[in-house]
């Protein structure tokens, strides 16, 4: 069950995140993500990799790739059952201070901000 939501909330957490060329505010930065499960933090890295702490204390990491309109992220740790996609999202520009919202997997709100530093 834990690697379950581990999955649902790393899924969750880059709704609306992703790296666009060019992009590297996401960079050194961190998307803090507030849902009715917590805060969840972010961090994208420029050499491929992102790491999310979820707000249970549990880490997810991870790699991405850009493919030109979109940016998919692979679960990496722990590792992610069988059948596990990468989850990919469209390319959108972010600067820090920006806030933004998406619904979550179950519908709910989940808003986002992208802050600096990690």
């Amino acid at each position: 069950m834990r690697l379950f939501y581990s999955v649902l909330v790393a899924s969750v957490a880059f709704a609306g995140v992703a790296f666009a060329a060019g992009n590297e505010n996401l960079f050194g930065n961190t998307v803090v993500i507030t849902s009715a499960t917590g805060v969840t933090k972010a961090m994208v890295n420029g050499d491929n990799t992102y790491e999310t702490h979820l707000a249970d204390g549990s880490v997810v990491k991870g790699t991405w790739a850009a493919d030109g309109a979109n940016t998919c992220y692979t679960q990496t740790e722990p590792a992610p059952a069988a059948e596990a996609k990468p989850f990919c999202t469209p390319n959108e520009a972010r600067a820090v201070g920006d806030k933004w919202s998406a619904k979550g997997p179950d519908g709910s709100d989940v808003s986002f901000e992208l802050v600096a530093g990690h």
